[in-house]
């Protein structure tokens, strides 16, 4: 059967069809009146039998067609005026050989003129008023013999065909207007719902959205992410999930415990809210990634870090000047003492010291904001030994590479680069003064406890005291004289920020740094590159 309740005009056909079933039905109707003996003489006033029988037969076969012709969707090829015109003409002679409008079956056409002015645009409609009207009263006005005219129930009749026609072309077209309005806003709505899914799906912070009983409605990509969900529709919560729930719901000021998928993944921050101010709300589910947040609090830290300082070197930097020049005037006295000439020489390294400090602190108030990319460990490192090539000859310095994962991470390159850089640098110079060379070696590898990934940068030097190594990090240490103390400092902020860890380890033979990789800025892949 091609007739389909998808089909766009739906509704049309369903009335249609219920109205050839109601045609089929009177029509089957009309027939049996018509063939049953002395049935007619009984119930219609008068009648013309034969003629009776062949209108109801002709009748009967109109609906046939008429149910065809709707089932096989061929409405648009046969116009639903010449249908119902059609029906009229037949109800017309079906009640002239059964008696006028004193049979009654006038008031059929009603329903024929009804689905005219639900269907029908307002001329065509009128029309079928029209006709239905006219051949009404024409009936009338040529009665069988022996049958009265009675003109005017037949005008009354004609009169309540172009009421009803008026009136459902009214209520048509309001229900069309507010059909129209409820699509637009429908339409709307499943905008603003796709919208909002979009935005949704694409936050950083994970969202869930359960029922209260905890059932999942919505769950976007940075909560699969950060709770391990492999699955494709999950129904509920999991069980630990479930538990901070039910301790939210005993106290909802009460401190929710972090929670950790597994140590492939970060740890995240969990917090309940209703979406309705009622008992059975659904409740929304935010995660937030610690580590995240903790570099994004690092990167505020640097920030403000870098507008204290900047506006603190600033004001020392002009007194400082002024020291300075008032040094190099004096050294151009006549009949200078040689103790005058060094406590001027003390001067002019201290000011330079300062002079230094002040530089690293106004490079560190312009630093530029954290643009994250996605690179490897091999490919970092050998970029690094690329821009350091000029300055390796110079030096005849000796950075020997061995076994660099190929591992890829997400991170600034440019603030770990200069992070290594000052490293290496550190290191070429304690392996010169320990050794007379200037050597490195740089290497990666595996923490078998946690399964992160490392990068370590190990001289030949001396190493650190033991007294002096939890030291090493603090702004303004230094072991040597000509140390600004801030170079450490801001190595270890900027691996924080980047969500990195650098640390000292003090198990080799000469000093080694060491950078950890956070398991949330990796992809697994653990190949190794000579």
């Amino acid at each position: 059967m091609a007739f389909s309740f998808a089909h766009p005009s739906y509704r049309a056909q369903q009335l249609l069809f219920g109205f050839g079933i109601f045609r089929l039905i009177l029509s089957t109707g009309f027939c049996v009146l018509a063939f049953i003996p002395n049935a007619v003489s009984d119930i219609l006033p008068t009648s013309n039998l034969e003629s009776l029988q062949y209108a109801t037969i002709s009748y009967l076969v109109l609906c046939v067609i008429g149910m065809l012709i709707t089932v096989n969707e061929q409405l648009s090829k046969t116009p639903v005026t010449i249908l119902l015109i059609t029906d009229i003409l037949l109800l017309m002679l079906i009640m002239r050989y059964g008696g006028g409008v004193d049979s009654g079956f006038g008031n059929l056409m009603l329903i024929s003129v009804g689905i005219g002015g639900l269907l029908l645009p307002f001329q065509q409609s009128l029309l079928v008023a029209a006709i239905a009207s006219s051949t009404l009263v024409y009936t009338e006005m040529l009665p069988l013999a022996g049958a009265g005219k009675d003109l005017l129930q037949a005008a009354l009749l004609g009169v309540g065909f172009f009421t009803e026609t008026i009136f459902l072309q009214y209520v048509g077209h309001r229900v069309k207007t507010t059909e129209q309005l409820a699509r637009a806003q429908a339409d709307t709505i499943l905008d603003l719902r796709h919208l909002n899914e979009l935005i949704v799906q694409r936050m950083r912070t994970g969202i869930i959205v359960i029922t209260n009983e905890g059932a999942i409605r919505l769950l976007n990509d940075a909560a699969r992410d950060l709770l391990n969900i492999t699955e494709q529709r999950p129904f509920w919560l999991s069980k630990p999930i479930f538990d901070r729930l039910e301790a939210w719901r005993q106290d909802a000021n009460a401190t929710i415990k972090p929670y950790q998928a597994d140590p492939d993944h970060a740890l995240v921050n969990i917090n309940f809210a209703k979406l309705q101010p009622t008992e059975f709300s659904d409740l929304i589910v935010f995660l937030e990634d610690t580590g995240r947040m903790h570099q994004q609090a690092q990167q505020l830290k640097l920030a403000s870090l870098g507008r204290l300082t900047a506006s603190i070197a600033h004001e020392i930097r002009n007194p400082l000047g002024a020291i300075s020049h008032a040094a190099q005037l004096l050294e151009e006295a006549p009949g200078l003492e040689a103790s005058d000439a060094r406590l001027l020489d003390i001067i002019h390294t201290h000011t330079q010291r300062v002079n230094n400090i002040i530089e690293t602190i106004l490079e560190l108030s312009r630093r530029r904001p954290a643009n994250v990319s996605v690179t490897s460990i091999s490919g970092l490192i050998h970029n690094l030994i690329q821009e350091r090539e000029m300055q390796t000859k110079m030096h005849r310095d000796q950075i020997t590479v061995d076994r660099l994962s190929d591992l890829e991470i997400e991170l600034d390159v440019n603030q770990i680069k200069q992070v290594l850089h000052n490293i290496i640098d550190n290191g070429l110079r304690y392996s010169e003064q320990h050794t007379g060379k200037r050597t490195v070696v740089v290497s990666s590898g595996i923490i078998n406890d946690t399964g992160q990934h490392y990068l370590d940068i190990e001289d030949q030097g001396p190493g650190v005291p033991a007294d002096q190594i939890k030291n090493l990090f603090e702004p303004f240490y230094t072991t040597e004289n000509s140390g600004t103390g801030l170079g450490l400092y801001i190595a270890k902020e900027l691996c924080e920020a980047n969500r990195l860890q650098l640390s000292y380890v003090d198990d080799k033979t000469g000093g080694c740094f060491r950078l950890i990789f956070s398991h949330t800025i990796t992809k697994q892949n653990t190949n190794y590159k000579e």
